[in-house]
């Protein structure tokens, strides 16, 4: 309540001082003796003036009283004349913090050739804005409407229609509104991005949403936006090992893996390919976040951790003598493979060296994985310029699944640079 009336004090404050520079409001005006210009016809003149000297006297409802008497009495009233009771029976409403009588009046003023283009936007706006307030949105919606018709279109104009219509119902609508406002921000700011992706969601646009979060993880990454854009790749019903495991990789690295069973799933896929390094990292970070809760996985996934410590110090050990064989192969998998257990070990140089060369050899038979893991390797070496170009080549694959992954892995890359 008290927020209302601290709303509907300021309202008023706002408007009265779009209004009292009018001459109307001038006892010269209202008297018979008026000065060249607009003028309130002989018959209205004598009962305005005495409206205008009541609400002088503060006496608001006597004012209202002869006003609406002038109204109501028979005869043709010109333009000027509704124009002038108008904004007199604004005036008298507001000083009684009348809000609900005195919009309406308000907005029939705002339809008169005697309201200038800067009165019509501000008493407009702040109707949209009065209206919206009392959850009255098709009303809200066709002041704002207005308002954009008389040159009103910033922003906060648009983000308030945007807002009715999705009130309303009217999801799409509401969708292409809002939109319209991200396009006018150089940098669109959080909220405003937030409002198109559950506008975009509500229409059910799904890839005019992921466009959107995909914003979002740009110019915001924070692990909520991720996981949302991660959404379609987590829950891909795939059988691609290699897909999988770079998925888990970029969101280990964006901050999403938080379940017991997603690290364990990294884990063992990443035995399973060759990275026992990779195995005894992942492992390591989920004992430290404490994500194993019962004890018979905190048992399993220790003695899977012990046995993958024990086969990344063989590994590591044998690498150089396996890049050397790898050199000598027809294909350049093998160096690609390498490569990321240069990179599971954290030697990201050496990761990049060997990758580059598997893809320059080629005939490979995971070229998108091979420019990811590239990009990866790039990003981690803190050149995010190259991992991003990397990652654009992925983003171009016909692999629709790679070429999300690598989308997003590019936005990642972006967000570093930033």
């Amino acid at each position: 309540m008290r927020n209302r009336l601290k709303f509907v004090l300021t309202f008023g404050k706002l408007l009265l001082a779009s209004i009292v520079a009018l001459p109307l409001l001038s006892g010269a005006v209202i008297a018979a003796d008026q000065p060249a210009g607009p003028t309130v016809s002989k018959g209205v003149a004598k009962p305005l003036k005495a409206a205008q000297d009541a609400m002088t006297a503060k006496n608001y409802d006597e004012a209202i009283s002869k006003i609406k008497e002038v109204q109501s009495q028979p005869g043709e009233k010109t333009a000027y004349d509704n124009f002038a009771m108008n904004i007199m029976l604004f005036q008298a409403y507001n000083q009684k913090h009348d809000m609900a009588s005195a919009v309406p009046v308000l907005a029939a003023a705002a339809q008169s050739q005697y309201a200038t283009s800067d009165q019509k936007k501000v008493w407009l706006k702040n109707i949209a804005l009065y209206y919206f307030q009392e959850k009255d949105y098709n009303k809200a919606l066709d002041a704002a409407n207005e308002a954009v018709k008389t040159g009103l279109n910033d922003s906060e104009m648009l983000n308030l229609i945007a807002k009715s219509q999705y009130l309303l119902g009217k999801y799409k609508e509401a969708a292409a509104t809002m939109q319209e406002v991200v396009n006018k921000q150089e940098k669109p700011d959080e909220e405003s991005l937030k409002l198109l992706w559950q506008f975009d969601l509500k229409a059910n646009d799904q890839a005019g949403a992921a466009r959107t979060v995909e914003k979002l993880v740009a110019y915001y990454p924070k692990p909520e936006y991720w996981a949302n854009a991660l959404a379609s790749l987590v829950n891909a019903d795939t059988k691609d090992a290699h897909l999988q495991l770079n998925v888990y990789r970029l969101m280990n690295d964006v901050g999403v893996l938080k379940r017991g069973g997603d690290f364990a799933e990294m884990a063992d896929i990443a035995l399973d390919e060759g990275y026992p390094g990779e195995t005894q990292s992942v492992l390591q970070k989920a004992f430290a976040e404490n994500v194993f809760t019962e004890q018979r996985d905190k048992d399993r996934y220790q003695h899977l951790l012990d046995g993958a410590k024990q086969r990344a110090a063989i590994d590591l050990a044998a690498l150089p003598k396996t890049e050397q064989d790898a050199a000598n192969a027809p294909t350049g998998d093998r160096l690609v493979q390498v490569g990321a257990a240069y990179l599971s070990y954290g030697q990201t140089d050496k990761a990049v060296a060997a990758i580059s060369k598997g893809i320059a050899k080629g005939s490979l038979k995971y070229p998108e994985e091979a420019n990811l893991l590239l990009g990866i390797a790039q990003l981690r070496s803190h050149n995010a310029a190259e991992a991003q170009r990397a990652f654009e080549k992925v983003g171009a694959s016909s692999n629709t699944g790679y070429a999300r992954l690598g989308k997003l892995w590019a936005l990642h890359a972006g967000a570093k640079s930033a």
